[in-house]
C-alpha cells in the first residue's frame, strides 16, 4: 500500500493506493495519530485506486472514524471501489461510513 497526506487547516487528506492490507492499516493508524495529534480534526480517506481491502483495514476505518469523532471531526470515505463497498455491505458497516464520489465533495460536507 502506498500511503500519502496532504493537510488542508481542520482536514488531513489520506490518499491510499494498492491493497490496504497486511501492514497498512497500522501505517494508516500510526500516521492517522500524528495527524490528529496535530490539530487536524477530519480525515478525508481517498480510496479510488484501493485494489484490496482486508478485514484488519475495516478495523482501521472503524478506529479511525472514532478518533476523528473523538477529535471532533468526522471521516469520510472517497470513490471506495466496488470491492470495498461490497465488504462494508457483508459486514453491515456500509451505514457506519459516509462516502463521496470526489475529494471536494468529501471536504465540503465536513465544512
Amino acid at each position: 500500500m502506498k500511503l500519502s497526506w496532504e493537510s488542508h487547516g481542520p482536514i488531513a487528506l489520506a490518499v491510499l493506493s494498492g491493497e490496504f492490507a497486511s501492514d497498512g492499516p497500522d501505517e494508516l493508524r500510526r500516521s492517522a495519530l500524528e495527524r490528529l495529534s496535530q490539530g487536524a480534526k477530519s480525515i478525508v480517506l481517498d480510496l479510488s485506486n484501493v485494489t484490496l481491502a482486508d478485514s484488519a483495514a475495516l478495523e482501521a476505518l472503524l478506529w479511525l472514524s472514532e478518533q476523528a469523532a473523538r477529535a471532533g471531526g468526522a471521516l469520510r470515505l472517497v470513490a471506495p471501489q466496488h470491492a470495498i463497498r461490497e465488504a462494508l455491505r457483508l459486514t453491515r458497516l456500509a451505514e457506519r461510513f459516509e462516502c463521496a464520489e470526489s475529494v471536494e465533495l468529501a471536504a465540503r460536507s465536513l465544512r
